[in-house]
């Protein structure tokens, strides 16, 4: 069975050959290096534990231009991902991005030509949340700020936000992804970050308009939502999400009630805690997590096991290497 239809047929709650395996790297510094210094490249390191996905990233973010570029602080202190931090109105008022600029889909094109055409891997497409990508330009407290106290103001911006999605989306898998990954935390320890009223009067109709597009194109839908929300469960069901990410118990979540109560309905994509187990030290405690999921949340398919984020900085391969070696031996179903 080739691995996209290994996911594929976990997505459909179907029991495939075995659980399809994937992790979460994407490049960082020192984790990456590490790979490439034992495995010569990062291909070889997923051709080894045997992923079934590759989830890829575009080049560019949203942003292109900005009035504030040439007046950051020089110690940099207004800085974040897309430059400086902008208000509200100076973002709604930016230049974004266009999304038929080639130069995005440059690493698309290649992840897709890799790890689908030769090795038959699932493609998923990182997708821009309204609310992680409003904040990461903002900022995180005046997003929220904003969103209390400047509601139509914000919805604006989701809403732009989502619609810059439906060209990018539409390009990307005329290139040949399978998924559109939809990347937006709304949650931390325990709570969300933001009321569930808010979240459904400003989340959940612009993601709507993203998500209503990508299933009219034919995509299978993504959600990554770090921390908890598990407060706005029916609200994930009715935008047609048919995976989550990561589902953290760490952080509040719980994957065995997950699985119980929508197992049907929804694929959980992760489990692998990189809070509390990999890279802690405690290979023992690595096996006995990862044996807990697969026996756990495999049965019946609507499982793609997967680290709850990314591999962090001095992390050991070799315990990466065991927890997939493991996870290779419980996931065969029978």
């Amino acid at each position: 069975m080739l691995p996209r239809e290994r996911v594929f047929e976990s997505i459909a709650h179907r029991e495939p050959d075995r659980v399809p395996l994937y992790v979460w790297v994407f490049r960082q510094p020192g984790v990456h290096q590490a790979i490439e210094a034992k495995y010569g490249t990062f291909e070889a390191f997923c051709d080894a534990l045997q992923l079934d996905v590759c989830q890829t990233f575009p080049n560019k973010g949203l942003i292109s231009k900005h009035p504030m570029t040439q007046d950051m602080p020089e110690d940099g202190s207004k800085r974040n991902i897309y430059g400086n931090v902008l208000t509200l109105d100076e973002v709604l008022d930016a230049e974004f991005t266009d999304p038929d600029d080639e130069e995005i889909y440059t690493r698309i094109r290649e992840e897709v030509a890799e790890h689908r055409d030769r090795k038959g891997r699932a493609i998923l497409l990182q997708t821009p949340g309204v609310f992680e990508t409003a904040n990461g330009i903002v900022g995180l407290e005046q997003c929220l700020m904003d969103m209390a106290l400047r509601p139509e103001r914000v919805r604006l911006l989701f809403e732009r936000i989502a619609r810059w999605n439906h060209r990018y989306i539409e390009n990307a898998l005329a290139i040949g992804v399978d998924v559109v990954h939809v990347s937006d935390d709304w949650g931390m320890n325990g709570r969300m970050l933001m009321s569930p009223r808010q979240w459904w009067e400003l989340i959940y109709p612009t993601e709507k308009i993203t998500c209503d597009f990508a299933r009219r194109a034919g995509a299978y839908l993504s959600l990554h939502c770090d921390g908890y929300f598990a407060d706005v469960m029916d609200g994930v069901l009715a935008l047609g999400f048919q995976i989550v990410h990561p589902v953290q118990r760490s952080a509040g979540m719980d994957p065995l009630t997950f699985k119980q109560r929508y197992g049907p309905l929804l694929t959980m994509y992760g489990g692998l805690d990189v809070r509390t187990t990999l890279g802690r030290g405690t290979p023992d405690k690595v096996v006995e997590e990862v044996r807990w999921l697969m026996r756990h949340l495999k049965g019946g398919g609507g499982y793609i096991f997967c680290t709850s984020h990314m591999v962090q900085p001095g992390t050991p391969i070799e315990e990466v290497e065991l927890a997939y070696q493991v996870a290779l031996e419980e996931a065969r179903y029978a």
